[in-house]
């Protein structure tokens, strides 16, 4: 790496730096400020809890912060005519993209990385401050396993293989009942558990009762059996939010299994997909900010850029959100939608890029 190459890379390195505090400090502070006001909460629960959210944040903010790097950087350079001046010594704007996106890609591979290992744990523990700590729900207790779900309420034990939130069916069901010393009372086993208006309906089951007086417990076979618990469909949602805390390689398993069992996981499937697309949008965006930055403009501004920066990846965000709704709804393959924005907007920057080769 010579001069030339390691000044770009350092004024890059330092507006991301930048860039990327700055959009992380305004998300916060927004966020913090709307639920100090809402004031629900003690505010040093919610300031724990909004902090605990900072790993995601970070990887939130990561892309139009690598936007705005790189309209900074360039556009700061083409200003100050050092990209003239590179130019004239024959280093053109596809060795200085190059420079760049090889940063940036490291820096991607870097929130891939922090997506699979960083935030399925931070996740776990900031939900698990917000029921025990915000909410008061000592005895709630969630953790979604790619074989199985555990759900705690109260005095029950619900282990579910799979739950199916749009049909309303859970798929696998087992509750472990509790008496007050917390030995076991009954234990009910069904292959599925449908919500019907009159509550749940197991089938195709088993049912133990265990009492102190017999030490033998008495197990009876049920096709059908109506099961009465406080839990409903609404209540066992938060299984797809758990979902959040699941390493990418156990949420591939965990949507292949539930696929095994009839259920619809496309919510999943999008949501592993875009986990790794989200970590690579900052290359799309590093490609994007070069050709809005190079030009025949030597006047402007940093607030110039800021706003271009933002009006990018506004539309960007648009686009990737309307592509993972599509993919949600079953209109377009997960994986596609998922991709397909970063795929168009790399082929627009492609685009411009080569535009912009012929006049640098």
């Amino acid at each position: 790496m010579n001069t030339l190459d390691r000044y770009i890379s350092g004024l890059f390195l330092k507006n991301l730096a930048v860039a990327l505090a700055g959009l992380v400090a305004f998300y916060l502070f927004q966020a913090l400020m709307g639920e100090l006001i809402d004031n629900k909460y003690p505010s040093s629960q919610i300031i724990v809890y909004n902090l605990m959210n900072l790993p995601f944040i970070l990887v939130q903010m990561a892309p139009p912060s690598v936007m705005m790097a790189t309209v900074m950087t360039l556009s700061g350079l083409n200003r100050t005519n050092e990209l003239t001046a590179s130019f004239a010594i024959g280093i053109g704007i596809q060795r200085i993209s190059g420079l760049l996106l090889g940063i940036v890609f490291m820096f991607s591979c870097l929130m891939l990385m922090m997506q699979d290992r960083v935030l399925p744990p931070v996740f776990k523990a900031r939900n698990t401050y917000y029921w025990q700590e915000m909410k008061k729900r000592t005895d709630f207790f969630l953790d979604v396993k790619k074989d199985k779900i555990w759900y705690r309420s109260k005095n029950l034990i619900y282990n579910i293989r799979t739950f199916d939130p749009q049909t309303k069916m859970i798929h696998g069901m087992a509750v472990y009942t509790f008496d007050e010393d917390f030995g076991l009372a009954q234990f009910v086993e069904a292959e599925k558990a449908l919500f019907t208006p009159n509550g749940w309906r197991l089938m195709d089951g088993t049912v133990t009762i265990f009492s102190k007086e017999d030490q033998s417990p008495m197990t009876q076979t049920f096709k059908e059996k109506d099961l009465v618990i406080q839990e409903t469909p609404k209540d066992f949602q938060e299984i797809e939010r758990e979902v959040h805390g699941l390493r990418l390689k156990e949420l591939r398993e965990y949507i292949n299994r539930s696929k095994a069992s009839g259920a619809n996981t496309r919510s999943y499937e999008v949501e592993y997909h875009s986990r790794i697309s989200l970590a690579f949008i900052p290359l799309v965006m590093c490609i994007l900010g070069v050709p809005f930055s190079i030009g025949n403009r030597r006047s402007g501004s940093a607030a110039r850029d800021f706003g271009l920066s933002m009006a990018v990846t506004f539309f960007y965000w648009l686009f990737y959100s309307v592509g993972l709704s599509l993919g949600t709804n079953g209109a377009l393959p997960p994986v596609l939608g998922a991709w397909l924005p970063s795929v168009f907007f790399a082929g627009l920057a492609a685009f411009l890029l080569t535009r912009n080769y012929g006049q640098a």
